[in-house]
């Protein structure tokens, strides 16, 4: 496998960006989608906070103070792990659709070029001598010793998303 030569970086560059802008298009709509579920989720999540604090208040006024206080906590300890559940839930579904998009890439025309620009990213980081192979779900492993780079899909995949988890975690908060 021959490398490129390094005139080639700036000849490369139209095409890491389209790659880019495609990226965060894609990146975009999965956001928008999650946004969209995250706002559903939040609903349900209120729906079922608003009947638990509804029996919460029934049973305070039937009980007395120690006892409704100890329900109302209890109550709104499992309504927070519900909450906490649909976020863990959406969290997980945003990673699957994030990398079944990163799994399309490898259909697109331009897939070819970014395997190019992943082997040299590789040989960047490792250097020349690195031997590189095309990872089974995409993208690029590459070996140097006992170096090692992942560049594969899904390892993007989840660089991308802890990159961003700021921004995730304020679609499903107030």
């Amino acid at each position: 496998m021959s490398a490129l030569p390094r005139s080639a970086g700036p000849a490369l560059e139209p095409v890491r960006e389209a790659i880019r802008r495609d990226a965060e298009e894609r990146a975009r709509e999965v956001v928008d989608a999650a946004t969209r579920q995250a706002e559903d989720i939040r609903g349900r999540a209120r729906e079922e906070a608003d009947g638990i604090r509804s029996r919460s208040d029934a049973d305070g006024r039937d009980a007395a103070r120690t006892e409704a206080a100890l329900r109302s906590a209890r109550l709104r300890r499992r309504a927070g792990g519900i909450v906490l559940s649909q976020e863990e839930e959406l969290r997980e579904q945003l990673r699957t659709e994030v990398l079944a998009e990163m799994a399309q890439l490898r259909t697109d025309p331009r897939y070819p070029r970014l395997l190019d620009a992943l082997r040299a990213q590789a040989r960047t980081l490792l250097g020349r001598q690195a031997q590189l192979e095309e990872a089974p779900e995409g993208g690029i492993i590459g070996r140097l010793g006992s170096r090692s780079v992942n560049l594969s899909l899904p390892a993007l995949a989840d660089a991308a998303l802890e990159r961003h988890a700021g921004e995730v975690r304020t679609l499903w908060q107030d």
